[in-house]
């Protein structure tokens, strides 16, 4: 009985990390899409210094969760827990890496060079993009496959930007190509976010349903 409740406490901390690193990963978010608006090297700097730390959420959440597979071989919805903590864990960790791109995308896009609308297409991006993770956290909390579900529709509507985002240099704008490969490759990094997110409902399903 001892052990069992010790292996339950475990996997509590497990879960508790796994909720931290969903923190700090909406603010690292919010972060790059301010600094995508402003422009701000200091701020990509620190983005980019700051990767480090979901790279050391995501080993210590994998490593916690072979240390309770190992110890213990839990069965049923114990077992799918620690497989989904261990999946998300890496979806939070690629995000992160997209922050991590935007930002050095950003450090390359002379200040001078970028339009208002591009601006705002991005900006409405990136907040889809927030809302769809925020939307996943909560429905890992709750372990809620009806939200799981919602996330599919969220994701078509930044799929639905970024479609129209393309379309704008489709019109003949005299863009600099390079200006406009980084933006391109922004608007697709916010996206990619997004179909983390989406991807962390799947996770969910697999977590309630075991399937």
């Amino acid at each position: 009985m001892e052990l069992r409740r010790d292996f339950h406490e475990h996997l509590d901390e497990l879960y508790a990390e796994t909720l931290r690193m969903g923190s700090d990963l909406l603010l690292t978010i919010e972060k790059t899409r301010r600094c995508f608006l402003e422009l701000d090297l200091a701020a990509a700097e620190k983005i980019i210094a700051g990767d480090d730390l979901f790279d050391d959420y995501r080993n210590r959440l994998e490593e916690g969760g072979l240390e309770l597979l190992a110890r213990q071989a839990p069965v049923a919805v114990d077992l799918r827990l620690i497989i989904v903590i261990m999946r998300i864990a890496q979806k939070f960790e690629r995000m992160a890496d997209l922050c991590e791109d935007i930002a050095v995308a950003v450090k390359n896009i002379p200040t001078d060079r970028i339009h208002d609308w591009m601006r705002d297409a991005i900006d409405e991006m990136a907040r889809q993009a927030i809302r769809l993770v925020e939307r996943a956290i909560e429905c890992f909390k709750e372990r809620n496959v009806e939200m799981a579900c919602e996330l599919d529709a969220m994701d078509d509507a930044v799929d639905r930007l970024n479609r129209g985002f393309f379309k704008e240099f489709d019109r003949g704008r005299e863009e600099e190509i390079e200006v406009a490969i980084r933006i391109i490759m922004i608007a697709r990094f916010f996206e990619r976010i997004a179909d983390h997110a989406v991807d962390i409902g799947e996770h969910v399903r697999f977590l309630v349903e075991g399937s």
